[in-house]
């Protein structure tokens, strides 16, 4: 396999499946990133077993072929290398020499067929909305995720639909947050319980254009979103999730309209005497 890229298109590439690459894992396959050109495109392609990212980069492809490298030697590899064309070539050894100027790096690969590829998803119920809109709803409403609780539904964030709108909901025992947002053209009604991990992953990779648009697919066990040239598949958290409206009252005795600037600046100058330690809260 032989092929060149720009640095700025490889990096992209490198970046946006980097997010599906697992901190621990007993599969050394996982921990490498999957370049396949066999089809006339290259791929890109990482997978946790969790959650998968899939991209094509931009390139040219002067040899087939396919590969699985390292990705934090990869990764590291690609930021420190000039500002100029790349070409990554392999034999068949599954060694792969990468060259950019007076750089070289040989570097060992593993076979492309040992690695895990990512399901395929039927589309039986899907979403449309701008990927701006996603990027908000998850910042707005992830902090209110507990990845580290025992219960797995904290873990998650509810994404309900009913006639056109998306709900999305977090909590933690000790917060929640709602955000909804009116969809236009087709909004099949779902309701599932994506993985907070899966949520801020791709929050990073998504575009801040609210012209960019994307497609969220749903299966009875998978997410998919769909953007760009990028996929991303993602297993759903199984089980009901909880009664929200049971939760909320409408009963208050006490309500306040207030300007949102104004006590953003407040609480910002109110916790400048509190302690760093004490900022962090404790859900034990």
């Amino acid at each position: 396999m032989k092929l060149v890229f720009s640095k700025s298109e490889l990096s992209k590439g490198v970046n946006i499946v980097s997010k599906a690459i697992p901190t621990r894992t007993s599969m050394p396959i996982l921990e490498c990133i999957m370049i396949d050109s066999t089809e006339g495109q290259i791929k890109f392609t990482a997978n946790d077993m969790e959650l998968g990212i899939e991209t094509i980069v931009e390139g040219d492809i002067l040899e087939k072929g396919k590969i699985a490298i390292d990705a934090k030697i990869f990764s590291d590899i690609v930021r420190k290398l000039p500002d100029n064309d790349i070409t990554i070539q392999t034999d068949d050894n599954y060694n792969a020499l990468i060259t950019c100027e007076n750089s070289k790096f040989n570097i060992s690969g593993k076979s492309g067929d040992d690695f895990s590829f990512l399901p395929v998803i039927e589309k039986q119920k899907s979403i449309r909305l701008s990927q701006f809109a996603l990027r908000e709803l998850v910042n707005q409403t992830i902090f209110c995720t507990a990845p580290n609780d025992n219960n797995k539904m904290m873990a998650g964030e509810l994404f309900e639909v009913i006639d056109s709108e998306l709900k999305v909901v977090a909590l933690d025992g000790h917060r929640i947050a709602i955000r909804k947002k009116k969809l236009e053209g087709r909004a099949d009604d779902v309701k599932v319980v994506v993985p907070g991990k899966t949520l801020n992953e791709i929050s990073k990779i998504l575009s801040t254009d609210a012209d960019d648009m994307m497609n969220i697919y749903f299966s009875n066990n998978h997410i998919l979103f769909e953007f760009d040239q990028t996929i991303v598949v993602s297993r759903l958290i199984e089980g009901e999730y909880f009664k929200i409206s049971q939760m909320l009252s409408s009963d208050y005795e006490t309500r306040i309209t207030a300007n949102k600037k104004e006590m953003l600046g407040s609480i910002d100058r109110a916790t400048l005497l509190i302690k760093e330690s004490d900022k962090k809260a404790d859900y034990s």
